[in-house]
């Protein structure tokens, strides 16, 4: 339940650091996307496996991995934020549990294609591209 709460936080930071619409708002709530992942890194430090219940791919799984294979394509994209070596770096136990959760088979098998992922976010929701931002090519 704890991490379900905190999932939440990092999925409302990730919507704000899309739709910032200036390079200062971008860099603000990127700060806050980074404090809510710190969050979840400090939940993954007492697990004993893997994934979040141990050795068991659990729901709180089931329910991050389409965000977390979002992160990877989306915030390079928009925000030119290299989501593993900009964020993931900072983290001791967030990375291992991402590629985990994305390695997993039910997970590549499911995963949603980049370009409907992108075109999704064009659509709803980002208006403004970062400068030096693949998408902004």
């Amino acid at each position: 339940q704890t991490f379900m709460k905190r999932w939440q936080h990092v999925t409302d930071a990730y919507y704000d650091l899309l739709t910032a619409s200036s390079e200062k708002e971008v860099a603000k709530r990127k700060k806050e996307f980074i404090k809510n992942l710190a969050g979840i890194d400090n939940l993954l430090k007492a697990r004993s496996g893997e994934f979040i219940l141990g050795e068991s791919f659990s729901y709180a799984e089931c329910m991050s991995a389409p965000w977390i294979q979002r992160f990877y394509v989306t915030l390079p994209y928009f925000r030119g934020i290299n989501f593993e070596d900009d964020i993931l770096s900072r983290f001791d136990y967030m990375s291992t549990w991402m590629k985990a959760v994305c390695n997993r088979p039910s997970c590549v098998n499911s995963i949603c294609p980049e370009s409907e992922m992108i075109a999704a976010c064009k659509r709803y929701y980002v208006s403004f591209l970062s400068p030096g931002a693949m998408g902004s090519y």
